[in-house]
């Protein structure tokens, strides 16, 4: 039963740490569900007296990375290490749950090209990562598998043939790299780069290469636009893909790298892209007292 209790809370507490929670404290500067979490397991996070949200939210996120390393955690920490403190933000990005095929690619970020991080958690199963890697080949040349330094012997077995690289959370609550990656343009696939880009991109692309856009009804836009993709070069197209990608940028790039926003929160902020009035309101919301 106790042990149950824990993962009751521990489940609680990881789902504060997503986006649909902050949307509502980004737009209104409060969110009832979370204060009411707060007030709710107050005991358990042992809060002092005038502690401040942000305070409240680094002790929870200390307790996750102590206690039930989520989704979350990884994903954070991709944001924090492998982006903010490596790349200019003028020229790279990061896209969140990209649907890749029939699966989701955790993180990519885009710079030079375009790298894909899976994650498997120890919450998780690794039942579905051979189509999942198979899927993200057909966009990507580099990809990375994510997990628990106790998981490393497990997935260096299931990737030890091919040019996925491994990369653990260790003992420190930090990113290792065990394997690194090697390039692999081999199955890139123009259809399923394709599926990856919005409407407005791929047109902007067969226009800026062909100098016109099918001339149909909305119904056959896509095929005949799919038909004029796939007389592209595929590693030429790629590179468009990026471009396109790329231009999807952050809103906000000084209020995400400001010390004002926690680290702890990197990661939601970059997923959400909020503007400067709703990053306004999560500041104040952050120095709510309870």
């Amino acid at each position: 039963m106790k042990k149950q209790t824990n993962n009751d809370f521990n489940r609680a507490i990881a789902t504060l740490f997503s986006v649909p929670i902050f949307k509502s404290i980004f737009k209104n500067g409060s969110s009832d569900y979370f204060t009411d979490k707060i007030y709710q397991f107050q005991r358990q996070i042992n809060i002092n007296d005038n502690s401040t949200v942000k305070d409240i939210l680094s002790k929870m996120y200390k307790h996750l990375t102590l206690n039930y390393r989520n989704e979350y955690v990884y994903k954070n920490l991709i944001a924090n290490k492998l982006l903010l403190e490596r790349h200019n933000l003028n020229e790279a990005t990061l896209i969140n749950e990209l649907r890749v095929s029939s699966s989701i690619a955790d993180i990519v970020i885009i710079n030079g090209t375009n790298t894909i991080y899976e994650i498997k958690t120890e919450l998780d199963s690794s039942d579905k990562l051979r189509k999942q890697v198979e899927d993200y080949k057909k966009i990507s040349p580099k990809i990375y598998l994510v997990t628990h330094h106790t998981l490393i012997e497990k997935y260096l077995d299931l990737i030890h043939e091919d040019s996925i690289g491994l990369i653990s959370l260790n003992e420190e609550n930090n990113l290792s790299v065990i394997r690194e990656a090697t390039f692999n343009f081999e199955q890139l696939n123009n259809k399923t780069i394709m599926e990856t880009l919005r409407k407005d991109e791929y047109s902007k692309i067969i226009k800026e290469h062909y100098g016109f856009l099918p001339q149909v009804s909305n119904i056959k836009f896509y095929k005949e636009c799919l038909k004029l993709i796939e007389d592209l070069n595929t590693l030429d197209f790629h590179k468009m893909m990026l471009e396109k990608h790329r231009e999807r940028t952050i809103k906000e790039k000084d209020f995400i790298q400001s010390t004002n926003t926690p680290l702890e929160l990197k990661h939601i902020c970059l997923s959400y892209n909020p503007n400067k009035y709703e990053y306004e309101n999560f500041y104040a919301f952050l120095k709510l007292t309870f």
